[in-house]
């Protein structure tokens, strides 16, 4: 292992206490990839992501609808992070231009219809720097044929599904769409598969997939 890489592992193991808050472990392996600047974490949720990165010492910003995770603002304060939160829906942040070196879409673009997820493309793509970096974590549409309580969705587009319980759109994308949303950027990975869900309530597998792209200009 080089000098670089073990350095990462070393601080990926330093700032991650608690491996359930820990950060996907393919951004790990893109660090040397992301080049300085600041990070933009859409859904933040418990912050797992942005408080990895904030604790590398970069310039973070997150954006949720739920409430900060219990605990978060006291590390922030704490420990004097660089971590900004914005309480707010998605599809009201202006994302700003050409400003972030790393944007991160981890289990949220598939809680939109696709007219939104189009939108927010486009507006990831304007707002990575020269070399920056988008990682996608999402829904496949592998996972269509493991949902058992279909009686609780509607299909109301394609591959886009609404939950009336939860109030909430659920999309599931191919290889196909997610290459299609990002065409300016440099496809470095891409996996597809299934994970067994371990929670008790809903023990099941899940389709997912991953992407890594970079604004190569």
């Amino acid at each position: 292992m080089s000098d670089k890489k073990t350095f990462w592992m070393d601080a990926y193991r330093e700032t991650v206490l608690d491996r359930k808050q820990c950060p996907d472990f393919k951004l790990i392996e893109y660090l040397d990839l992301i080049p300085k600047g600041p990070v933009l974490d859409l859904g933040m949720g418990r912050g797992r992501h942005a408080l990895f990165f904030a604790k590398l010492g970069r310039e973070v910003e997150g954006v949720d609808t739920s409430t900060f995770s219990k605990g978060l603002p006291e590390v922030i304060e704490a420990e004097g992070l660089d971590l900004t939160y914005h309480r707010m829906d998605l599809r009201d942040f202006e994302i700003p231009h050409r400003k972030y070196a790393l944007i991160i879409a981890s289990k949220i673009l598939q809680l939109f219809r696709k007219e939104d997820i189009e939108a927010l493309a486009e507006q990831i793509q304007d707002g990575l720097k020269p070399k920056g970096v988008l990682y996608v974590y999402t829904f496949s549409v592998e996972d269509l044929q493991y949902i058992t309580r279909r009686d609780e969705i509607e299909e109301v587009e394609e591959n886009t599904y609404y939950h009336a319980k939860w109030d909430l759109h659920f999309h599931f994308f191919s290889r196909e769409e997610i290459l299609g949303l990002f065409p300016r950027l440099k496809l470095h990975y891409y996996t597809q598969g299934l994970v067994f869900n371990r929670a008790a309530s809903k023990s099941r597998l899940n389709g997912f997939l991953q992407y890594v792209g970079q604004l190569t200009s």
